[in-house]
């Protein structure tokens, strides 16, 4: 499984492009986009927005979401996941949001 190594100047940039986002007026923004194969569960928890469907998250996702739950949930941060992609009608790639607001 391959994640990303998260420095200081990662984070720096990715506040910074919060920070642009909500001074365009924005109230969330895509963080991360990945197919549905980085859930255990195939992005089902998910798509029926289940209680604990981050537990079904492999991966950068995962890494994501730690971060996330670590860092921004205590400031206020929220997060959402959603299918955005379906293609020929079944699940594909799986977006999750940082909101404010």
């Amino acid at each position: 499984m391959q994640y990303v190594d998260i420095t200081p100047e990662r984070v720096q940039s990715f506040l910074n492009r919060l920070k642009a986002a909500a001074a365009r007026g924005e109230t969330e923004m895509l963080v991360i986009r990945f197919p549905f194969e980085l859930c255990s569960d195939h992005g089902r928890a998910i798509n029926n927005g289940e209680a604990g469907w981050s537990e079904t998250l492999v991966g950068q996702p995962r890494q994501f979401y730690e971060i996330w739950k670590e860092r921004l949930e205590p400031q206020g941060y929220r997060l959402k996941a959603m299918i955005i992609v379906w293609p020929n009608g079944f699940p594909g790639d799986v977006g999750m949001y940082v909101a404010w607001h």
